[in-house]
């Protein structure tokens, strides 16, 4: 799906990053009360279901690069407290 952030230009939304999606959801939900139609509305609420979806992919993908960090940063501590001979 394409949006628009601050450009002209459209992005895809999968190349897009959280502060980018949590904006244009931010944006699509305020501007849902005021839509024209019936297919409007529409169009607005699958636009806000994906970008829903893009924010909860970002948070997963964020959240397992933090746990992915965490881990590697503390086999680094057991292998250098190893090292120094203090026992794990």
């Amino acid at each position: 799906m394409v949006v628009y952030v601050d450009d002209v230009e459209p992005v895809d939304i999968e190349q897009s990053g959280l502060d980018e999606a949590r904006m244009v959801l931010a944006r699509a939900k305020a501007e849902l009360p005021r839509a024209f139609n019936a297919a409007h509305a529409a169009s607005l609420r699958r636009e806000i279901a994906e970008v829903e979806g893009q924010i909860e992919w970002l948070e997963s993908e964020a959240a397992e690069a933090a746990l992915e960090d965490a881990a590697a940063e503390h086999a680094a501590d057991l292998w250098a407290d190893y090292d120094l001979g203090i026992p794990a």
